[in-house]
């Protein structure tokens, strides 16, 4: 590779020209990507910390909602219960009702075909 300050040859990969010392494109781009990546780190930095910050200013509202939610659920499984209870003491007696049905159409077809 040619150095654009002399001109002359030096090694693929150098960072600087090893006859006056120019910095190579080689290194230039080694520079640029050091200090960008610095950057990048700073401002994930910057950003996990402002972050935290507002996780803690909106961390009892969420508590608070979670709790909200908590009670909710629960007041739904405790109002649920008697309607659970009353469906059921329903479908007993629905199922009481079948069975007399059930009982009375046998009689009668007893009947029918004991006349026949």
């Amino acid at each position: 590779m040619k150095c654009v300050k002399c001109g002359k040859e030096y090694e693929a990969g150098a960072h600087y020209c090893s006859h006056c010392g120019a910095m190579t494109a080689e290194g230039e781009l080694s520079l640029a990507l050091t200090d960008f990546a610095k950057a990048a780190k700073q401002l994930v930095k910057q950003t996990v910390k402002i972050g935290d910050k507002h996780l803690k200013e909106i961390k009892p509202d969420i508590n608070k909602a979670i709790k909200q939610v908590v009670e909710a659920g629960n007041e739904m499984k405790n109002a649920s219960k008697p309607a659970a209870k009353t469906g059921l003491e329903a479908a007993r007696t629905a199922l009481q009702l079948a069975a007399q049905a059930a009982e009375n159409m046998a009689a009668q077809l007893r009947k029918a075909s004991e006349k026949r």
